[in-house]
């Protein structure tokens, strides 16, 4: 891949080393025809070898001072135009700057600079109108997101208390409470999708700005003692790593939502009797899991994408810890080798 600057000059380049190259005959013949002409004209005669170096000597010159004056031009016209497509091009390059820099998350409209380029100009009033038309596209979704989740949260609630009394206050038959099990457990997942995408809202909103210096170390011991039962009853062995006293900056309860949902992740998607390996590092959290084929690349980090078949989730867990590390400017990276499934945050 080039640029389109260099693009063009390579071609004329190219295309100037064609004409000089067919040049060189041009000037021996001219020169030659030139040079016996004036013998002829006024009657020189000289030997066939001093006719020779002669004439070997001027077209040498010629030609010699011919490519120097060529390369001249060359080397000064390249020069030249470098300097000038710079700065013809140097609102083009501003504008993909601001658009490389823009995220749809910040809010932040973006003004460009104005041109007297009518084709950069028309450019920039275009990019202008499409952001705005999507900013605004976002804060509508977003806004519908919200308020459907504030407002699933009473009747869900009304439900799931239904279904308890309903299964505690009836002698139900095996079938009617079968059915009340299911759908409790459909209810049961619709919650916590719910309350998921409430807390990927409040992420946005930025709301959770606090932020205090916390022993990540200890964070994380902590919350690998809350999934001992499910640890336990999958019989999964854990071989971790924790490096002690790892500080890092940040939300208490955002980060234990990052770790939470990296371990609900790797113990969810782990058949039983394996192993689970989780390092911590100054600079970096691994939490390695097998696996019989690697996840969709594209697909782990958005919301409601299922990146396996095999083991579904509600889609939301790892947009969460990618919403987290963004706010942060961590890195959160995927990768299967060998068998595992590993993740990776660099903070």
């Amino acid at each position: 891949m080039s640029k389109l600057l260099h693009r063009s000059l390579k071609r004329f380049i190219i295309y100037s080393g064609l004409v000089l190259v067919c040049s060189i005959p041009v000037y021996y013949i001219t020169i030659s025809f030139l040079w016996q002409y004036e013998m002829d004209e006024h009657n020189i005669i000289l030997t066939d070898e001093a006719l020779r170096e002669d004439r070997f000597l001027i077209v040498g010159a010629v030609t010699l001072l011919t490519v120097i004056f060529f390369a001249l031009l060359m080397a000064g016209f390249i020069l030249l135009n470098r300097k000038i497509s710079h700065q013809l091009w140097q609102p083009f390059y501003k504008s993909l700057g601001q658009i490389r820099n823009f995220h749809i998350h910040h809010q932040r409209t973006l003004s460009f600079e104005s041109s007297d380029i009518e084709e950069f100009s028309e450019l920039n009033q275009s990019l202008a109108k499409l952001i705005a038309g999507n900013i605004t596209a976002y804060d509508q979704q977003k806004e519908f997101a919200d308020n459907a989740s504030h407002e699933l949260q009473t009747p869900l609630s009304i439900i799931q208390s239904k279904l308890d009394l309903l299964l505690q206050s009836k002698p139900l038959s095996d079938e009617q409470y079968h059915i009340i099990e299911d759908a409790h457990r459909a209810l049961a997942r619709v919650t916590r999708i719910n309350k998921n995408l409430l807390l990927l809202t409040n992420i946005e909103n930025s709301q959770f700005m606090d932020r205090e210096t916390l022993d990540f170390s200890g964070l994380i011991e902590n919350s690998i003692s809350q999934f001992n039962n499910f640890i336990t009853n999958k019989n999964l062995l854990l071989e971790d790593a924790i490096q002690p006293q790892v500080f890092i900056e940040g939300n208490k309860i955002l980060i234990e939502i990052l770790v939470n949902n990296l371990l609900t992740n790797a113990i969810r998607h782990t058949a039983e009797n394996t192993s689970i390996k989780i390092s911590l590092t100054p600079h970096l959290l691994s939490i390695s899991n097998p696996g019989p084929v690697a996840l969709r690349q594209e697909q782990i980090f958005r919301r409601f994408a299922t990146a396996s078949s095999l083991s579904p989730g509600t889609g939301l867990g790892l947009a969460i810890v990618k919403q987290i590390s963004n706010r942060y400017g961590w890195n959160i990276n995927y990768s299967f080798s060998d068998g595992l499934h590993t993740f990776q945050l660099l903070y």
